[in-house]
């Protein structure tokens, strides 16, 4: 339980970050206009930790490991952990999708625009039905939301992104905390609340959504076998000399 100490703190210093962006985003309104430059940003971090781009983040975060120098022993300790991990993530959250039935926050735009009686009509209707309603509101929402509401039309809680963000800020974070490599942690503390920050923009997700990922993470590292690092590693450190 002492090296997972490290990852548990990164996932706390996570949702200290994520609950005050409810303030920022709640007085949002997707269908306001959104620059493209912003849009752009929005897409790529986003896509970062989603279907599109967290294979690429996974394998960069893990190619940062071999920094560590570790044994064939401590690379199948530190992999099956890490395998697990994901495993257990993604198929809890698909899941637990099913269990909540939770809309996601654009439906209540569509239900606003009459385009549906309510949110849980949405899930009412099939594939072609959903795309088309979506097609209509985007006459008054950016394409740059739009977007990936097309491409993703399932229940809200959890959060999918903010699970594999907080996988890797409890695993990769949490072994960068333990060798004092406190630029490297912020770093992906940073970008973990950006995708955070997105999944409110977008209208994907609500705050509750990403704090229960988040505490579900931390629940699921709490219990999984431990490991350790034996070997010091010259990550880029801000160590007091």
């Amino acid at each position: 339980m002492k090296t997972k100490k490290y990852g548990l703190m990164m996932l706390t210093f996570f949702i200290a970050a994520i609950y005050p962006l409810s303030l920022f985003t709640a007085s949002h309104d997707l269908t306001a206009h959104v620059s493209d430059r912003t849009g752009l940003l929005i897409t790529l971090l986003t896509d970062s930790a989603g279907s599109k781009g967290f294979l690429i983040t996974l394998t960069l975060l893990v190619l940062s490991l071999y920094r560590f120098k570790p044994s064939r022993t401590e690379w199948l300790k530190k992999l099956s952990m890490l395998g697990l991990l994901l495993v257990i993530g993604f198929a809890s959250k698909t899941g637990l999708k099913l269990m909540t039935e939770s809309p996601r926050p654009y439906t209540e735009l569509l239900a606003a625009e009459q385009l549906i009686e309510h949110p849980e009509a949405f899930y009412q209707l099939d594939t072609t039905q959903q795309a088309n309603v979506i097609r209509q509101i985007s006459e008054k929402v950016s394409d740059w939301r739009t977007r990936h509401w097309q491409g993703e039309k399932d229940y809200s809680f959890p959060s999918g992104h903010t699970i594999f963000v907080a996988i890797c800020l409890a695993f990769f974070g949490g072994l960068m905390l333990q060798k004092q490599c406190y630029f490297s942690a912020f770093m992906l503390w940073s970008w973990g609340v950006g995708v955070a920050y997105t999944r409110l923009w977008l209208g994907m997700h609500r705050i509750e959504d990403l704090i229960g990922s988040v505490v579900f993470v931390a629940i699921v590292f709490s219990l999984i076998p431990a490991f350790q690092i034996t070997q010091k590693m010259p990550f880029i450190s801000l160590t007091a000399k």
